[in-house]
């Protein structure tokens, strides 16, 4: 009797435990209202446990070969080439949007667009790469018709707008 004592015990603890790892630290809220906000530097370390759960994040925006993709900043995409990025999943209200408030970019070939200034993203992630790229996941975001989702990231005299 003593031995399956310690050995509830210790699944107790365990399970305790892994109760902890269940929400990272950088995401607040419970249930349907919890977001994530990231960094890149915490989908390098751990991807994989933010699959499936809304997160936000910033970066610069990028189109090209019919796509959106995020990066940590413009020197990480133009030193990476395409790999490294997050995909942006939209609907085409969406990504039209978002392609009608970026610049043309000259010299990079398929890549055509990019976001004059950093963007945020929030949407559910998803640790599988995007398309053919190597990447470090999906965010997909959901659908927004009657809005715009891609606000002017640009704009400093105005109060913050939604996140894309």
């Amino acid at each position: 009797m003593r031995v399956s004592t310690q050995l509830l015990g210790g699944l107790a603890l365990m399970l305790s435990i892994g109760a902890a790892e269940a929400a990272p630290r950088q995401c607040v809220g419970e249930g349907r209202d919890e977001i994530c906000l990231l960094s890149f530097g915490d989908l390098w370390g751990s991807h994989q446990q933010y699959a499936g759960r809304t997160v936000q994040i910033s970066g610069y925006l990028v189109s090209g070969f019919g796509q959106l993709l995020l990066y940590p900043g413009k020197d990480y995409f133009l030193y990476q080439n395409a790999s490294g990025g997050i995909g942006v999943q939209t609907d085409e209200h969406a990504f039209g949007a978002a392609r009608s408030r970026m610049d043309r970019m000259k010299g990079r070939g398929d890549w055509q667009y990019e976001s004059p200034c950093p963007v945020t993203v929030l949407g559910t992630y998803d640790d599988a790469p995007s398309g053919n790229f190597s990447t470090l996941g999906t965010i997909t975001m959901e659908s927004m018709p009657a809005a715009t989702p891609f606000p002017d990231p640009c704009s400093s005299n105005e109060a913050p707008k939604e996140p894309l």
